[in-house]
């Protein structure tokens, strides 16, 4: 089996790692591209979550919040769109489980249950924007402690 990094240099040297914009063939690609920070000294698992008011949804689990930043660091998430081009509200959160609740319910990153989300005290970052259509949207999720 090939290494993953290997593959995704691989993509990158050939082209086929897709491009934010017009694809060809009435399809657009809309991307995301997402930068987790966190500075502080907790530890647990780490979440990532960002839903789109459209139904969509970008999910991630790690062990540690040292994985999901790595995970995450240099990836786009893109979609292509040719049925109801359009920008789209979203709703992103990134947290460090220091308080062990969030494994039941953010087990399954393809389902968007609403109960997966930070409890108060877990370190966290919150953002809302709106992604749109056709261009790259950067999402910055800076973790901090809560008081």
């Amino acid at each position: 089996m090939l290494n993953p990094r290997r593959w995704i240099l691989w993509a990158l040297l050939v082209g086929s790692v897709p491009a934010c914009g017009d694809i060809g063939g009435g399809t657009t690609q809309t991307c995301v591209a997402i930068t987790i920070t966190y500075t502080g000294s907790k530890s647990g698992a780490a979440y990532l979550r960002v839903r789109e008011a459209d139904g969509g949804l970008i999910a991630g689990n790690a062990p540690s919040i040292q994985v999901l930043i790595w995970g995450e660091t240099g990836a786009l998430h893109c979609f292509g769109r040719n049925v109801n081009p359009g920008d789209i509200p979203f709703t992103a959160a990134a947290w460090i489980d220091v308080s062990g609740t969030g494994a039941a319910n953010c087990s399954d990153v393809t389902s968007p249950n609403p109960q997966c989300q930070p409890s108060p005290s877990d370190p966290q970052a919150l953002q809302s924007g709106v992604e749109r259509f056709g261009q790259t949207t950067q999402i910055r999720l800076d973790v901090v402690d809560q008081p």
